[in-house]
């Protein structure tokens, strides 16, 4: 009898240990099976209100933890009271294969463990997939040369309630980014109507080889679930894919200054005056848009510099934009110039031609203003009655009304009236006279000194992140605010303004290095002397006047 009574309280005792939910501290997810890009919900119960936590970090060799949360229950039944201490973590797997979340431990108390099997993930939208909710990531192409804009799209297909969407911070060391689109709208896939989040990033590769593009993390709230007023709702995550791009160096044929990777480069005048007859000495301004589909307007090339012994020039600071559309960035550079003929004549402007590559063609195009002819007339040579004649004849005006004194008193009143307003005509005419035989002074552009300490910090934290490509487009950014009336073209033509052959040498193997994919070149370059050659640079008097004849031309004969 008293075998059976031991074995008896064995059985119970074994059966009781066995049971997780006699165990004090227990685990349980929503799920056993899901996708490697899918979230899963841990919920680890104490069954005590306490304080602190478990250490979760175990959890972490197999999962990322996206989130906790914690929560404290008390009931009673029967007369008696219970409570617990819940911890409710949202996991997202490692990688796929058979996976653990570990046993825990927690005021002596052990959690039992619980094995996990991740699939690959099913990202495609014509594959048969029915998941509520799945992405897609793709690339409008797998190659580009560099600076070439490469289009990448996220799109989140859910097919139950989600809202508070959001997106994990996008950084990649060796490309420039930008987000163009951020799109919600509906489709159909396999007799399911979806919701669908598409966001899109442009992309420019500053750096020659492998483009790695990490996922990213989509999250939100999915509110399907219902409980009651005041539930925030189910939080949820997927990863997205990722993607690898190859990075070319530019044509072998293309100068660096002429490459301007684009998909569509338009060329557009206006003018001040619609008129083929100017007037001699009287200004008269054009301006030119350039529009470039994929690129930044930083990128596109200044317009040629036209100088000609028949006319002057007098240049404004170039204004850039970025615009976005559903092909990516779109980059505006506006010149706008004031054209002041010299004499009276055929005036003729060249066509003005811009070479720029063709992404889509994989070919060198070139957009053109053509030429335009203007006659030039003298200035109106209407006579004008000399400073010396007009005086004389109002100051002999004035004596003879001052000398009839005979006249009465309300003509005397006159008199002086006119005397007063006869010596301001005279005082205008003088003024008006003077001005007349002023030259025309030349405009110039007044930069202020902090929109180049703004270009040398960036350019000091592009080196520092190794960022050459940036850290180039930045020095000839500095170089326009430096020499604003005559903007460098290129770097070569600014460390020709510079008066600087070390820095000449620098510029030298920066190009090589980044457009002919030299890396003894790159690794060459001494960061550190160029920016110290840069902020040790002082204007002279001179850098703001504007340009003359001891300008290079940009395309030398």
């Amino acid at each position: 009898m008293n075998r059976i009574y031991i074995k008896t309280i064995l059985i119970l005792w074994a059966l009781a240990v066995a049971n997780p939910s006699w165990a004090t501290l227990s685990s349980t997810v929503d799920r056993t099976e899901l996708e490697v890009n899918e979230t899963l919900e841990l919920t680890v119960s104490y069954n005590k209100h306490v304080a602190g936590e478990p250490n979760f970090t175990p959890i972490t060799r197999d999962f990322e933890i996206f989130s906790t949360s914690r929560q404290q229950q008390s009931s009673w039944i029967n007369g008696a009271s219970t409570s617990s201490t819940n911890w409710i973590l949202v996991l997202i797997p490692k990688r796929q294969g058979r996976l653990q979340i570990p046993a825990l431990n927690f005021k002596g108390e052990t959690s039992n463990s619980i094995h996990i099997l991740v699939r690959p993930a099913n990202t495609s939208s014509n594959s048969g997939n029915s998941q509520p909710i799945f992405t897609e990531t793709t690339l409008d192409k797998d190659s580009a040369y560099i600076q070439e804009q490469v289009l990448l799209t996220h799109r989140l297909y859910y097919s139950v309630p989600l809202s508070n969407f959001s997106i994990s911070e996008f950084k990649i060391a060796q490309a420039l980014i930008q987000q163009v689109a951020d799109n919600q709208y509906r489709k159909r896939i396999n007799g399911i109507n979806y919701s669908v989040l598409e966001i899109k990033f442009a992309l420019f590769p500053q750096t020659i080889g492998k483009l790695e593009i990490p996922a990213q993390r989509i999250s939100a709230i999915d509110t399907s679930g219902g409980g009651g007023f005041f539930s925030r709702g189910k939080q949820i995550a997927r990863i997205t894919q990722a993607k690898t791009v190859d990075v070319m160096a530019l044509p072998a044929h293309i100068a660096p200054n002429q490459w301007m990777p684009s998909s569509q480069l338009s060329l557009e005048e206006t003018w001040s005056e619609n008129s083929t007859e100017l007037t001699a000495g009287e200004p008269i301004t054009r301006t030119i848009v350039i529009s470039a589909q994929g690129l930044t307007a930083a990128q596109i090339q200044p317009l040629p510099i036209i100088e000609d012994m028949q006319f002057k020039t007098y240049p404004d600071k170039p204004k850039l934009e970025d615009g976005k559309n559903a092909h990516g960035i779109v980059g505006t550079r506006t010149e706008s110039i004031a054209i002041v003929p010299n004499n009276a004549g055929q005036l003729t402007l060249p066509a003005i031609k811009i070479n720029w590559w063709d992404t889509v063609n994989n070919r060198m195009q070139t957009s053109t203003l053509a030429e335009r002819t203007f006659t030039i007339v003298e200035a109106d040579a209407t006579p004008q009655t000399s400073l010396g004649d007009s005086t004389s004849a109002e100051i002999t005006l004035g004596n003879n009304l001052i000398n009839n004194e005979t006249q009465a008193s309300q003509t005397s009143s006159l008199t002086r009236w006119s005397l007063s307003l006869n010596a301001l005509l005279i005082a205008v005419l003088v003024g008006l006279l003077y001005f007349q035989r002023k030259p025309l002074k030349a405009r110039q552009s007044k930069q202020p000194i902090s929109g180049a300490n703004q270009q040398l910090n960036q350019i000091a934290k592009l080196a520092a992140n190794n960022n050459l490509g940036a850290m180039r487009d930045h020095i000839l950014l500095w170089g326009v605010e430096v020499f604003p009336a005559k903007p460098p073209r290129s770097l070569n033509q600014l460390a020709d303004l510079l008066d600087n052959p070390a820095l000449k040498q620098q510029f030298s193997l920066l190009d090589q290095g980044l457009f002919k994919a030299d890396s003894q070149n790159l690794e060459a370059i001494d960061t550190a002397h160029i920016i110290k050659c840069l902020k040790g640079f002082k204007p002279s008097k001179n850098t703001g006047k504007s340009r003359g004849t001891e300008l290079k031309a940009l395309y030398p004969k």
